[in-house]
């Protein structure tokens, strides 16, 4: 009985080791930048206010992108921008591996002010990108970049 146990036991970690290498998984990133609103030396120390963060979020497989979210937070994880945002934007931008951009999708430019409210973009397109590089959230507010975040997409 011990050996048909074995031989079983076998058999399925070797079936469970086929199945893994079979199909590469799907991958997710998530990553965050400081948003610079207005800064200043504080001893050494590079100090802005309000401290809010880009949040940037990224799932697909190799080359290929299933979804991406940003949203720009405040510094104590709540769902607000943690400041006042006039004419705000966030653009996907795409980089090969030696750093050249080859496409920027732009977002819809709000052209409000939002103060502690929900800033973000949601983006469920799906999208095969023609190099191995970089995928970055960009947000933009009143013309001006305000922060970057990327993942590096690579094989």
């Amino acid at each position: 009985m011990r050996r048909v146990v074995k031989y079983a036991q076998v058999f399925c970690a070797a079936a469970g080791l086929v199945a893994t290498v079979a199909e590469p998984a799907a991958a997710s990133a998530v990553g965050y930048a400081k948003v610079v609103g207005f800064c200043h030396d504080f001893r050494g120390a590079e100090v802005c206010a309000p401290v809010t963060t880009l949040g940037h979020f990224i799932q697909g497989k190799g080359k290929k992108i299933t979804r991406q979210e940003a949203s720009v937070q405040d510094v104590a994880g709540g769902d607000t921008a943690g400041g006042k945002w006039c004419n705000w934007r966030i653009d996907w931008r795409y980089s090969d591996s030696n750093g050249r951009v080859y496409k920027i999708s732009k977002g819809r430019t709000h052209n409000r002010c939002d103060w502690l409210g929900s800033i973000g973009r949601v983006d469920k397109t799906k999208r095969t990108l023609k190099h191995y590089g970089k995928a970055c959230a960009d947000f933009h507010v009143g013309g001006k970049k305000r922060a970057s975040q990327c993942h590096y997409i690579t094989k």
